[in-house]
């Protein structure tokens, strides 16, 4: 999953500049306001022979011209609690573009657990949140793409989630655009059980 998501995001990027030598010629102004946060991760083996791995990325976004860019993208929980379960989490947030005098660009991508709690269980989550552009004054983009939930509860259960959330563009005055795409639920209960699932949601242009 990371190998697709790091080309995405330099794809991403590479538009951004685009975007922003555009702006420049148009006169705005420098300056803006981008807050990341993506920290508040918790990895946890408590179960006797139990394995937690967990790989937390949050790349901030760029804000221009007065713009206000939010990323976020922590508070991801990782728990091997089983006798020899193994619980692997990775979550990746790329924030978004906000260009303009009020423009405002907000992701979230974060808040996910991941819980493998029965006897020799697997649980494997790996949530992807891609930010998106907002230009001009009052243009606004929202993603989330965050708060899934992946448990492996049942003796010798799997359960996998993989979960990819990308941004559209909202360009002109007043213009919004709300990419939502997370809040999903995946779960194995019953012994030897396996649950497996994608969810992709990508914005509009």
């Amino acid at each position: 999953m990371r190998k697709m998501i790091l080309p995405a995001a330099l794809a991403l990027l590479a538009g951004v500049a685009s975007v922003a030598s555009v702006a420049q010629a148009e006169g705005l102004q420098s300056g803006g306001v981008s807050i990341t946060r993506g920290g508040g991760n918790v990895n946890t083996a408590v179960g006797k022979n139990s394995f937690a791995g967990q790989s937390a990325t949050t790349i901030g976004g760029m804000a221009r011209g007065g713009g206000r860019s939010v990323t976020l993208g922590g508070d991801n929980r990782n728990l091997a609690a089983g006798r020899g379960s193994m619980a692997l989490q990775d979550g990746t947030t790329v924030g978004g573009t906000a260009i303009g005098r009020g423009a405002s660009s907000y992701v979230l991508g974060g808040s996910n657990a991941n819980l493998a709690r029965g006897v020799n269980s697997f649980a494997g989550q790996s949530v992807t949140t891609l930010g998106g552009t907002a230009v001009g004054r009052g243009a606004q983009s929202s993603v989330h793409g965050g708060q899934n939930l992946n448990a492996a509860l049942g003796r010798n259960s799997s359960a996998q989630q993989q979960v990819l959330t990308m941004g559209g563009s909202a360009v002109g005055r007043g213009s919004l655009d709300k990419v939502y795409g997370g809040n999903n639920r995946n779960a194995a209960l019953g012994k030897g059980a396996f649950a497996d699932q994608q969810v992709v949601t990508i914005g509009g242009q």
